[in-house]
């Protein structure tokens, strides 16, 4: 996936989860398993439907949101206060949730600079 803006590329090549079984809502494990994405069909993470969800560490060139307010949690990043990563080039991309009360996952939200193709 690229930043629509820039075309940065910001995750690994990655395959569309064959078995949603293997998605885990544990607290502090990954949603997903790495080198995977799921369409969300918003029934885990709230207002999430239709968006891409990926793992945290399939990100590439993402760094934190300069707004402070955005990267609230107390463990990790927690994702309640909007889009909370941006491109290496300053463009928010998406939410990345990694607090230690969910599981980990980030969301690629539509309405944001993410192209699948460059």
């Amino acid at each position: 996936m690229y930043c629509r803006k820039c075309k940065i590329p910001l995750t690994n090549d990655l395959l569309e989860l064959p078995n949603r079984a293997l998605i885990s809502e544990e607290e502090g494990e990954d949603y997903i398993p790495q080198g995977f994405f799921v369409i969300s069909d918003g029934s885990y993470f709230t207002n999430s439907a239709n968006q891409l969800i990926i793992n945290v560490r399939d990100m590439l060139n993402c760094a934190n949101h300069p707004n402070p307010s955005r990267l609230n949690g107390c463990c990790g990043l927690d994702g309640t206060d909007g889009p909370n990563k941006i491109c290496s080039n300053g463009h928010e991309v998406g939410t990345e949730k990694s607090d230690c009360w969910m599981p980990h996952a980030f969301l690629i939200e539509q309405d944001f600079p993410i192209s699948t193709q460059e």
